[in-house]
């Protein structure tokens, strides 16, 4: 692919990965403070609109590649399905649209019907905006353009962390929605009208007949593909648990966001850059292994540095904050490079439905686990106190899922990184 066709499609991905650290990030704190506050379960009501929602999503990826390889129009089979993130978005317009004095369960019901129908159109845009990628990369490529997909999406990761705080000074929650969905759309639909292009000639020679479950037997009897779809879960299962609770954990600190944000920015594109130069030097899966084991034997120290009756100062939620970014941060760095190791020619699509199914499953499961554990181990426990430790146990869960990942990609067997 072309560096100037790569960026221009890349430029989707700051819309992709801004709209959904809104949802995953801060409409949980939105619901729980706002909209139901005072309910004994706001934690647990408000991690279940994500838990839903995203479930639903993670379900479309299922389908989302074979639709794809099964469709053809002028514009090819992956790139029609970007126009999506124009519904998607304005779905994502109403999930402000609730009134604290409205019953609980009204807005419950109404924010997860919303969050699930963007859910569902945006992942069925997202698996095809992925497998363009897989579409027109060469194996020499892959760690570059993983990198660049990720360069893009922190782009949009740390626009919503650090102007979400901001503009949220000046604007209500509703109107900052509304920014955001006009972010989301106004890149996919950039990289619709000026990225790369499908050859349709080649496509039409190339085109899927197969049925949906032998295509599934396929993927299936591809052991290195098998065992990376258990380690993907567990990985992900171990970040997303831990980058959950981490603007709470801000929070509760009495620590600025923005200020956090601002230090950790130069720390993020160091990881990039150091995890880019291993991939080069050890090969990509060699060096994802190596960044999840020290995420395993650094993560116990958060149990440490959490630890005490009283708020933590900026330096110590800072270091905290480093040993979670680090693991991050190489997983996005590494898990769609690997994925495109171990993908077949033709089969593209339905590899990355398959495989952004199991990466997005484990954040409904996720978010299950954290209502619960914010609301029923906020207590007094030994040295800890308020939701200390309800931190801790996040952590140690963090350590033990990225285990057992490792664990599983050390049977992954790949002859050429």
């Amino acid at each position: 692919m072309k560096k100037s066709d790569l960026l221009k499609l890349s430029v989707g991905n700051i819309g992709n990965a801004w709209a959904f650290m809104m949802i995953f990030l801060f409409l949980p704190n939105f619901l729980i403070e706002d909209i139901f506050t005072g309910d004994p379960l706001a934690n647990t009501l408000a991690y279940s609109v994500i838990t839903i929602s995203i479930t639903a999503g993670a379900i479309t990826y299922l389908f989302a590649g074979y639709i794809s390889d099964k469709t053809m129009t002028r514009w090819g089979k992956r790139r029609p399905f970007f126009l999506l993130a124009i519904p998607a978005g304005i779905c994502y317009l109403f999930l402000g649209a609730v009134s604290s004095s409205a019953p609980v369960m009204t807005n419950f019901i109404f924010v997860t019907i919303i969050a699930t129908v963007y859910a569902v159109l945006d992942r069925m845009q997202y698996c095809c905006y992925w497998s363009l990628y897989m579409d027109l990369t060469n194996p020499e490529e892959r760690i570059t353009t993983s990198v660049t997909f990720n360069m893009f999406g922190l782009i949009g990761t740390v626009g919503a962390l650090f102007l979400t705080p901001i503009l949220n000074k000046f604007l209500p929650f509703s109107t900052i929605i509304i920014l955001v969905a006009g972010v989301y759309m106004a890149t996919i639909l950039f990289a619709f009208f000026f990225g790369p292009r499908e050859d349709v000639e080649k496509l039409q020679d190339k085109r899927e007949t197969q049925g949906y479950f032998t295509c599934l037997k396929e993927c299936v009897r591809e052991r290195n593909f098998l065992i990376y779809l258990i380690a993907t879960f567990f990985f992900v299962l171990g970040y997303s648990i831990s980058v959950l609770i981490l603007i709470p954990f801000i929070e509760y600190h009495s620590i600025g966001i923005t200020y956090m944000l601002i230090a950790l920015l130069p720390v993020a594109l160091f990881y990039f850059y150091i995890f880019n130069r291993l991939a080069k030097t050890w090969g990509r899966l060699k060096a994802f292994k190596f960044a999840l084991l020290v995420g395993i034997i650094t993560l116990p120290i958060c149990v440490f540095l959490a630890a005490g009756l009283v708020p933590l100062q900026f330096i110590p939620v800072f270091f905290i904050i480093v040993i979670i970014l680090q693991v991050v941060i190489g997983i996005l760095t590494f898990q769609y490079a690997v994925l495109m190791d171990l993908t077949l020619e033709g089969r593209e699509a339905f590899f990355a439905g398959l495989f952004l199914f199991v990466i997005v499953i484990p954040i409904p499961v996720s978010s299950s686990l954290i209502g619960p554990i914010r609301d029923f181990l906020s207590y007094e426990y030994l040295i800890w106190s308020g939701e200390n430790f309800s931190f801790i146990v996040i952590f140690l869960i963090t350590a033990i899922f990225l285990l057992v990942s490792y664990l599983f990609l050390r049977k992954i067997k790949i002859k050429k990184n």
